[in-house]
């Protein structure tokens, strides 16, 4: 999955892959964050460690490498989103984008770790205000009485926009039967934000109630749900 980086005024400007490409240059400065008395070699035994499904280490990870993770989010979060998406959703995602993910995880370099963090964060931040200003063009309008049909297709669309090179050749009726399957094998959470808002067409209000979430959280769930039915999609074909 990729995210943008910043430029120094207000907007992003181009896409990194957080497994492999590096950090910018400007973030190169705090790759060793502000905790002492951690030799690199035992930055090395918990990375270690936690690839191999250690949860005690990726938590002491998280913990060690959380302040300046949350440092850089707080200056990246543009003021206009603020309202609604809070530095504390974005370390929140980032966190389970980490255990996750932690068994493909390979450092390369010292701080190895600390710029796979800060880039799962980041990605978190920039695919959450990409549904945000979605959301804001379209009005997030609702439908009084939401057609099956018609949102199983703008979900479909959602789903293929998402993806570089999207499967057009897939008959539309054959596509919405896999979307279908996709859904279904979705992650509790996940399954259910796009019942709710893409199927049901409830407002991010009421979504956003219901889960017992920020409305910041819930355009993050989405943001994930989209990507995992994204890859399933491409899975099945």
């Amino acid at each position: 999955m990729s995210t943008l980086v910043p430029n120094s005024g207000s907007g992003p400007e181009r896409r990194l892959n957080p497994e492999s490409e590096p950090l910018a240059a400007g973030e190169a400065r705090d790759a060793h964050p502000p905790w002492s008395g951690v030799s690199a070699h035992d930055e090395a035994a918990l990375i270690s460690r936690a690839v191999s499904g250690d949860e005690e280490a990726l938590s002491a990870l998280l913990e060690r490498h959380g302040p300046v993770v949350r440092g850089r989010i707080t200056k990246d979060l543009p003021r206009r989103w603020q309202s609604v998406l809070s530095v504390d959703d974005v370390l929140q995602q980032a966190y389970t984008d980490a255990f996750l993910a932690i068994g493909r995880f390979v450092p390369q370099s010292d701080g190895a770790f600390l710029a796979w963090l800060s880039k799962l964060a980041r990605n978190a931040m920039l695919d959450t205000i990409d549904m945000l200003q979605a959301a804001k063009r379209g009005g997030d309008r609702r439908q009084l009485q939401a057609d099956p049909e018609r949102s199983l297709t703008t979900l479909l669309d959602c789903v293929r926009a998402i993806s570089a090179t999207p499967s057009r050749a897939v008959a539309s009726r054959e596509a919405l039967v896999q979307l279908r399957g996709a859904i279904q094998r979705l992650a509790p959470d996940h399954r259910t934000i796009v019942e709710l808002y893409d199927l049901q067409e409830r407002t991010i209000e009421e979504v956003a109630e219901k889960l017992g979430r920020s409305v910041g959280a819930c355009y993050m769930l989405r943001a994930r749900a989209h990507r995992a039915l994204c890859d399933a999609m491409l899975d099945s074909n």
